[in-house]
């Protein structure tokens, strides 16, 4: 199965024929050779028959933004850091943590706790305007009386 070719391209729905030829010629001169043919192939999905680029525009994400470019470095410099540096200079070398540095049963634990401990819960509004009287009179409706009689 192949992905929708908007995404392939990187554009959005409302690219014109114009946009896709461009894209494909772009993504045919910088990239791998399969990456030519995928756009090439979503070249023709997208400028062949209209039913078929309907199709692609209704199974694509609403409002999908492909705009890679600038955002993308701007957060690969901000965030692309390691943040440990093994090879440093000063000091003994320091070795990468391993498995056996870390006790997972005490992390499964909290983790659990935090999951299993139940929130703090005010009763008040609920005894307040409960949906059925906390004193009955009568038992409430039931569905067979409703549907019986």
């Amino acid at each position: 199965m192949k992905p929708n070719p908007f995404h392939v391209l990187g554009l959005h729905v409302s690219a014109s024929d114009e946009d896709v030829a461009e894209r494909c010629r772009e993504l045919a001169l910088t990239g791998p050779q399969e990456a030519g043919a995928l756009a090439e192939w979503a070249k023709d999905a997208l400028m062949g028959f209209p039913e078929t680029r309907e199709l692609h525009v209704l199974l694509e994400v609403p409002d999908t933004d492909y705009d890679r470019g600038e955002r993308w470095d701007d957060f690969a410099r901000q965030h692309g850091r390691r943040p440990v540096a093994f090879d440093a200079g000063s000091g003994p070398p320091a070795e990468a943590p391993r498995a056996a540095d870390f006790d997972l049963a005490a992390v499964a634990r909290r983790l659990l706790d935090g999951m299993l401990t139940p929130p703090a819960v005010d009763l008040r509004p609920a005894l307040d305007h409960a949906p059925v009287p906390l004193r009955l009179e009568r038992p409430p409706l039931e569905v067979r009386d409703v549907l019986f009689g």
